[in-house]
């Protein structure tokens, strides 16, 4: 079977169409949380993955604005929780209230287990040097998706394997192009796509809004080269 694995979309509607339209023939989709935070288009974005029957986990944002996590106070202007709360429609909210921790699928003999972050909490971030891999070992036929980094990564441990499939709604590798993945549990293949949207657009309607600036600019990064 195969399988769109898509995370942190953070209330970017636009950013969510492209990669929905970008999709090529699939079985279904996986998200790895953080439908909301950030960004405003919360009821588009989660009535859409709604009528798809996206099968997803929780993110740390999602749990803020459910309160089953706290956020820093710093941080809650950018963050949006309260706001987000405010806004949501009572269906999306009891929608985002329900949604678990982890899942856990099997295809193709396969075994697929889907978190936010990591494995030992919904908050700390996991890099490739993170000293946390070296508690987790996977079987070979074990393939494990987090997301929370807004990083695309697929890395070994064990004799299995972790996914991030990069964010939709704020890509952080400075490359702002929306990142999704494609798993083929067939093959154990994984495939990373980058679908690029109306950034600047989104950036204009969030400033007539008086958003944050940050979370407004980070859209938009990318890297500097130098050219000869």
């Amino acid at each position: 079977m195969k399988f769109a694995v898509i995370s942190d979309l953070h209330a970017n509607f636009p950013a969510l169409t492209a990669v929905l339209k970008d999709l090529p023939s699939i079985d279904g989709i996986i998200c790895c949380g953080d439908f909301v935070g950030y960004y405003p288009d919360v009821n588009e974005v989660c009535d859409e993955v709604r009528k798809l029957g996206v099968q997803a986990v929780r993110g740390n944002h999602d749990a803020y604005v459910t309160k089953h996590l706290v956020p820093r106070p710093d941080r809650a202007e950018a963050y949006k929780s309260d706001w987000t709360r405010e806004t949501l429609s009572s269906d999306n909210y009891r929608w985002l209230n329900c949604l678990p921790v982890e899942l856990k699928f099997s295809f193709d003999e396969l075994l697929i287990t889907v978190r936010h972050a990591n494995f030992f909490d919904e908050e700390k971030y996991l890099y490739p040097d993170s000293p946390e891999f070296d508690q987790i070992d996977l079987k070979e036929n074990e393939i494990v998706f987090f997301g929370h980094t807004h990083h695309p990564m697929k890395i070994k441990a064990g004799q299995g394997l972790i996914v991030n499939p990069g964010s939709v709604g704020q890509p952080r590798d400075w490359n702002p192009d929306a990142s999704y993945a494609i798993i083929d549990t067939f093959n154990q293949e994984v495939e990373f796509r980058r679908v690029s949207y109306a950034v600047t657009e989104f950036q204009d309607r969030l400033r007539k809004m008086n958003w944050d600036i940050n979370v407004i600019n980070i859209l938009s990064r990318r890297k500097v080269t130098d050219e000869k």
